[in-house]
């Protein structure tokens, strides 16, 4: 048999491997509990700025450990990082769980300068609003993708007073922030063992970058 007639059946198959590549980059899943006081929302992105809104919590601080003991979120292709914005409505604000079984005071943690300024409705006669005491405000993505360029980041600080939200946690630890103000915490994908997927643009030109140089490869031959 003519070998010719083999030649467009190879490219093709090649074109089915790279296409495969290209649009099975998966979608990067990983589980959390957290608790905090008093509200709490999950952001994905990458560590320029937030994209997606993974969870918007509905549930007063003594109830939501319970809730999320086994949610899973998941990362798109091309997010590597993700964002708990922790909300205080008055009182020892705190924010603490594990993410993939990890207690999240164990890793590299940052966080933003508050941001509660920026959250239409946060703020009601000067006070947080009841919703965010209740643990039921509802953050707003273009809210938090308008903060952060103004945001500054620094270290965390932790807490394991007794009466607190870490006396609560998993791991009876916390992390801090002043009454009545809103932050990021910025963790980096990686760091809870999930390995973030490439974009498909960025899979299509190393496919292609591959592809073209098997036909240089064939011409020399």
């Amino acid at each position: 048999m003519n070998k010719s007639f083999y030649k467009p059946l190879k490219f093709a198959a090649i074109g089915a491997v790279i296409s495969a590549g290209v649009f099975g980059a998966q979608a990067q899943s990983f589980t959390m509990q957290i608790i905090a006081d008093n509200d709490f929302a999950i952001f994905g992105g990458t560590s320029t700025g937030v994209t997606s809104l993974l969870y918007q919590n509905n549930s007063s601080w003594p109830t939501q450990l319970n809730n999320l003991s086994s949610f899973t979120f998941e990362l798109q292709p091309g997010q590597d990082t993700f964002y708990v914005l922790g909300m205080g409505g008055g009182g020892m604000e705190n924010i603490s769980g594990t993410i993939n079984d990890i207690d999240m005071t164990s890793i590299s943690v940052l966080m933003s300068s508050d941001l509660s300024s920026f959250l239409t409705g946060y703020f009601s006669d000067g006070l947080p609003s009841s919703s965010v005491g209740d643990g039921t405000y509802d953050a707003s993505l273009f809210d938090l993708q308008t903060a952060f360029p103004n945001l500054t980041w620094g270290s965390t600080t932790l807490t394991d007073e007794a009466d607190d939200v870490a006396a609560s946690s998993p791991n009876g630890l916390g992390f801090h922030f002043d009454d009545s103000t809103a932050h990021f915490f910025s963790f980096n994908a990686s760091d809870v063992g999930v390995t973030p997927a490439p974009e498909p643009s960025t899979l299509a030109m190393a496919a292609m970058g591959g592809f073209g140089s098997l036909l240089l490869f064939r011409r020399r031959k």
